[in-house]
């Protein structure tokens, strides 16, 4: 990805990784867990979540990531239901933000509300459905086992790191590009006609 395409990608990401983790950290105060909230995380101040390793690797390797909300299932008094909806309200909430941009996009703004609209939804969009593989470190590692019947929604953090290196091999190999070229026919099938 060439640093041009990454800058006009850059918005959605800080946007979008902002209310994700947000949204991540809201939800689990408001079914119980107050961790995240000890931990400054309940803000729209886009620095409490972008990580500068994660911001610099949009640029370099063409993805880029946030800090992730620590959330803990033991304080939570249905944990299996909860963490699920704790896991979940960073995907929707991109959903929600993809939606509420082409819903601006309708209404035919100025080229920079434009810009700034088509990188929310398009980032949005592959944040929601990036995050539900069920791969550690993603949400869907985390939402899958409290879906599955029989599995514990626990994660060991000895694969994370093996799992990071599958999503880079996957990213390199084109096998993530099997998952996001449908989903962006789709997206561009959804924009106004020019």
């Amino acid at each position: 990805m060439s640093w041009q395409t990454a800058l006009l990608l850059f918005p959605g990401l800080v946007i979008g990784l902002t209310i994700h983790e947000t949204a991540h950290a809201l939800s689990a105060k408001w079914l119980g867990d107050r961790t995240a909230e000890k931990m400054g995380r309940i803000s729209l101040n886009p620095f409490r979540h972008l990580s500068l390793l994660g911001t610099l690797a949009l640029f370099v390797l063409g993805f880029g990531w946030g800090k992730p909300v620590t959330v803990n299932i033991y304080n939570f008094k249905r944990p299996k239901l909860y963490y699920f909806l704790s896991s979940i309200a960073g995907p929707v909430s991109n959903l929600i933000l993809s939606a509420i941009a082409l819903a601006i996009m309708y209404l035919k703004p100025n080229w920079l509300i434009m810009w700034i609209c088509l990188s929310v939804f398009y980032i949005n969009a592959v944040l929601a459905v990036i995050n539900l593989l069920p791969v550690p470190p993603l949400d869907g590692s985390k939402i899958w086992p409290c879906i599955i019947p029989g599995l514990k929604p626990t994660v060991s953090k000895n694969w994370s790191r093996f799992w990071i290196l599958f999503l880079l091999v996957a990213l390199y190999t084109g096998l993530i590009d099997k998952v996001i070229t449908p989903v962006f026919h789709f997206l561009n099938s959804l924009l106004p006609a020019a």
